[in-house]
């Protein structure tokens, strides 16, 4: 391979992470974080999150709620009650209060609030905790967009960090996922609201039709309806898998006689 060439292939993998150019013959056995969520660890998510990789969590549109963050704190209540995690809350809206009605283990969270928006600080706060040994991290990025120089560099760093050390990294991020997120992204999982959940008039969750739209560990296109339930009264939160209707074509029925009046 020409010198030049090693040298361009050397600088893409420090701007854009590890694994942004690998081989066509490259195969690579990925270890997975098992959420416990049959329809993410089965379908969607062979095995459940990859160790080592960045996996984003990407809103469908830019309008209306997707479900992105709720997952994202759901995934994060899940690995509390067995690790330590960091969460770096970019969007400034995480409430511990609904973290903890989801079931989590506080205690086991660390919260990091680098100011809203501040995208490079965030990454580069993220980093140095996963490089300090801390196995598990979610960021929830706001809707704003960043200018790429200004933080490609510290998300390159961040992805390389969880590469070496085989933590796992969820980044929730809004529609469309910034340029250089996407290029990092081992794993990208698009969320889509297909409508509230209600019980007895009550919201009680949210629909979300989420689908595999990038993926370096498996084949792509992997679709599943998830029910986020939402915390209440008597009820835990949690994720569920709804399974897929499908409505077969139906010839149009022959009109139905009318009864005939009974007599008398």
């Amino acid at each position: 391979m020409p010198d030049s060439l090693s040298a361009a292939l050397a600088t893409l993998r420090r701007r854009y992470g590890p694994r942004a150019l690998l081989q066509g013959d490259a195969h690579e056995p990925v270890e997975c974080w098992p959420t416990g969520i049959p329809t993410l660890d089965g379908s969607l998510l062979p095995g459940g999150l990859p160790r080592g990789r960045v996996v984003v969590v990407a809103a469908a549109s830019p309008h209306g709620p997707s479900g992105r963050l709720t997952l994202l704190q759901s995934l994060a209540a899940l690995a509390s009650r067995t690790q330590e995690l960091g969460y770096v809350d970019l969007a400034g809206t995480l409430d511990p209060g609904f973290l903890a009605d989801l079931g989590a283990d506080l205690s086991a969270c660390l919260v990091v609030s680098p100011g809203p928006d501040r995208w490079e600080r965030g990454m580069a706060m993220g980093r140095s905790l996963v490089g300090a040994g801390l196995p598990w991290l979610g960021l929830a990025l706001g809707p704003r967009q960043p200018r790429p120089a200004l933080w490609d560099h510290a998300l390159a760093a961040l992805a390389e960090t969880v590469c070496k050390r085989g933590a796992v990294c969820v980044i929730a991020a809004p529609a469309p996922p910034p340029l250089p997120l996407a290029h990092v992204s081992s794993l990208t999982l698009t969320c889509a609201a297909a409508g509230w959940h209600r019980v007895h008039g009550d919201v009680t969750g949210l629909r979300v039709r989420a689908a595999v739209t990038k993926c370096k560990v498996g084949p792509p296109g992997a679709e599943a309806t998830l029910l986020l339930r939402f915390p209440r009264p008597y009820a835990g939160a949690e994720v569920l898998g709804l399974p897929s209707v499908v409505a077969p074509a139906i010839a149009p029925a022959e009109p139905v006689p009318a009864l005939a009046a009974a007599p008398g």
